[in-house]
């Protein structure tokens, strides 16, 4: 009878520390997958906005004197950094109601030729909330209808933004809002112009005269965390592993 009491407590106790095993096996399992995609699902959170407006000096500030079809432009800004642990995850140029200023040329002889530089000759300091930002600097062109930027200052590192051409311009044409999203592929030369002297900048040629109420540049970046050297995330792969062996060991 003491024997039979015995054998039902070790089968008992055996069965239930398998279920206690599994039981337990199977919430750490569960935790610690909801725990790795939590971590990954944080891994990037808000960073900042910071905008860069220009000034001219001249009536309407922002505006690049109007784009002058005889002129070329550098925008200049330096002592901008992005803040440790943030990357730049977004990047809108943009130019406020801009037109060009006849019809005699919505033909397709125009041209606004626009860069992204790692630099410029003349640069202004950037403040952040203050206003104007960075230095612009005019050259002449006589109208020429070659790009300038295309061989102007050939040490300087460059990337062309792109072309805009007004096909319905003059007085009675379209107003618009010319918008460039940097592509991922802007986006890496934005960040490698920055990371060399923590300056950038915009050139803008424009091969007719293009009227506008302004031109901004806006930046986004998030904040990314990493764990160090991968460690955390090993760790927690090596015990999702060693915890598979384990159940299967009790269930064999």
């Amino acid at each position: 009878m003491f024997y039979r009491i015995n054998t039902l407590v070790d089968v008992w106790h055996t069965s239930c520390k398998k279920e206690l095993v599994n039981l337990t096996a199977h919430h750490l399992w569960t935790s610690l997958v909801a725990a790795v995609c939590l971590g990954l699902s944080t891994l990037s959170v808000s960073g900042g906005t910071y905008t860069f407006n220009p000034s001219d000096g001249n009536g309407d500030p922002d505006d690049v004197w109007d784009l002058d079809h005889y002129k070329y432009f550098t925008w200049g800004v330096r002592n901008f950094t992005v803040p440790q642990n943030q990357v730049i995850t977004r990047a809108v140029l943009t130019f406020n109601n801009i037109n060009n200023w006849t019809a005699s040329e919505n033909n397709g002889t125009n041209w606004l030729n626009v860069w992204l530089m790692d630099r410029a000759l003349v640069q202004g300091n950037y403040v952040a909330g203050s206003g104007p930002d960075g230095s612009l600097k005019m050259y002449s062109d006589n109208q020429g209808i070659a790009d300038a930027f295309a061989t102007w200052q050939p040490s300087i590192a460059k990337t062309k933004i792109g072309v805009y051409t007004d096909y319905d311009g003059g007085p009675s044409g379209d107003v618009i809002n010319l918008v460039y999203d940097f592509s991922p592929f802007l986006l890496g030369k934005l960040t490698t112009y920055i990371a060399n002297g923590n300056n950038f900048a915009l050139g803008f040629d424009p091969d007719c005269h293009y009227w506008n109420n302004g031109v901004s540049f806006e930046v986004t970046t998030a904040v990314v965390y990493v764990p160090e050297s991968g460690v955390t995330l090993a760790l927690m792969a090596l015990g999702l592993t060693a915890l598979v062996g384990f159940r299967k060991k009790f269930k064999s």
